[in-house]
């Protein structure tokens, strides 16, 4: 880089695609809903997606009764998860960083922060939160 005319501002969103389904087609991923960069869940929710649609999608596949209520299930059992983490995602973009980011003070932590980050459950919650999302996905064996 030679200018800061170079630079440019990365654009944070995130957004849901209101049907992530048609026959013969089933988007997952940042293709049905882009996840803010805020915690680094976008591959993380992708790969739910894609165990979630492997677990609902294998059987009628291999029996060759794949219906578009069976892609309508991978939407309808992903779309909660999503929103809940899209929504802790705006919540720590706009309440903590961009906080944080507008003042030159050092930021100080309140009281009830601090004493809850002592407490195992608690400070670990936003982590398993972030990294498992509100809805624990497992690969089936078939």
């Amino acid at each position: 880089m030679t200018d800061w005319q170079q630079v440019s501002l990365l654009s944070v969103e995130a957004n849901l695609c209101p049907r992530w389904h048609q026959k013969g087609l089933l988007l997952i991923g940042d293709a049905a809903h882009v996840m803010s960069p805020v915690g680094g869940v976008g591959i993380s929710y992708a790969i739910q997606d894609a165990v979630v649609a492997a677990n609902i999608l294998a059987e009628p596949l291999k029996t060759d009764r794949l219906q578009e209520s069976h892609l309508a299930e991978v939407h309808r059992q992903r779309e909660w998860p999503t929103r809940v983490i899209q929504g802790f995602q705006n919540f720590l973009q706009t309440r903590l960083i961009a906080g944080a980011l507008a003042t030159q003070q050092v930021a100080k932590i309140p009281p009830a922060p601090r004493i809850m980050s002592r407490m195992p459950l608690v400070r670990n919650l936003p982590t398993r939160l972030i990294g498992f999302g509100p809805r624990r996905v497992r690969l089936k064996e078939v």
